[in-house]
């Protein structure tokens, strides 16, 4: 059987869109902050305000992304968002090129540890990809269509004129744009947005 063309390339994010970042993150948020994790409302936005994260001294929220990093293993240990790997699966067999790109090198220190862990991780879950993107700038690299949940890129893709999918979840939920809920959902728009390009290039 003959290889994929894999001229369709999907620019994934990790986190909140195939790893449950957020449900790794809240019991640790929840033991940094001493609080009940019961506390910690699910309906929360970037940074955390509503958990009462502080935003400057040595509670604030780089301290504990180091701390779940390098402490509690986030990049390891997380669970993944139900569906993702599997549809990933589904998505290079069909001949998509899948390139993760991720801003995890957020804080300093932690870099050799986060691309083991992260590496690791994808292992783990059988997570195909072409290409594995640490940056902060997502439009920096090529793709066809990238899936991000946060709404600093949505904005960022919205700007530069790119095709995106917005991961649902509650820290995007004041952005526009072509949204999905779920991986089928996902699998069906990415498959879509293929299968016009292999058209348009056909000349159909």
């Amino acid at each position: 059987m003959p290889k994929p063309a894999r001229n369709f390339i999907f620019a994934v994010d990790l986190d909140g869109c195939v790893v449950d970042f957020y449900k790794a993150i809240r019991p640790i948020a929840a033991e940094w902050l001493n609080k009940p994790v019961h506390e910690l409302t699910e309906d929360f936005s970037y940074g955390f305000p509503e958990w009462g994260m502080p935003t400057e001294g040595e509670l604030r929220y780089s301290f504990m992304h180091r701390y779940a990093v390098k402490q509690r293993e986030i990049f390891k240990k997380a669970p993944p968002i139900p569906d993702a790997a599997y549809t990933l699966r589904k998505l290079s067999s069909a001949g998509v090129h899948i390139r993760i790109a991720t801003h995890r090198l957020y804080v300093g220190g932690t870099h050799e540890l986060v691309v083991s862990h992260t590496v690791n991780w994808l292992e783990q879950h059988a997570v195909p990809y072409m290409d594995l993107c640490f940056l902060k700038d997502k439009t920096s690299v090529n793709a066809d269509v990238y899936i991000d949940d946060s709404p600093t890129n949505i904005t960022r893709f919205e700007e530069e004129g790119k095709e995106y999918i917005i991961y649902n979840n509650s820290t995007n939920k004041n952005c526009s744009g072509k949204r999905a809920m779920n991986w089928d959902e996902v699998y069906d728009i990415v498959i879509e947005k293929m299968n016009q390009k292999n058209a348009h290039n056909k000349g159909v």
